[in-house]
């Protein structure tokens, strides 16, 4: 009994290792195209939320860095004008 217990304990280690390994996807630099669009579809959110000018300027930008992270591309220190 307790060497399978052992064995399971082991396998339930091994098997976080290998997962541990693959890790996450590298986050690669979106193209252009791309992060227009999703700063498109962000003002549309703006809209849809009711956000003031004051306030616009962080919106977008957290919006867009939560699409591109969301799709594995390194997020944007700064919006392209």
């Amino acid at each position: 009994m307790k060497k399978s217990i052992l064995v399971l304990a082991l396998f339930a280690l091994s098997s976080n290792l290998a997962h541990s390994e693959e890790g996450e996807p590298e986050l690669t630099q979106a193209s252009s195209e791309y992060v227009m669009n999703v700063i498109k579809m962000c003002k549309e959110y703006a809209v849809e939320d009711e956000i003031s000018e004051e306030e616009m300027k962080g919106y977008m930008l957290t919006c867009v860095n939560d699409e591109l992270t969301d799709a594995y591309y390194l997020p944007l220190s700064e919006l392209p004008k």
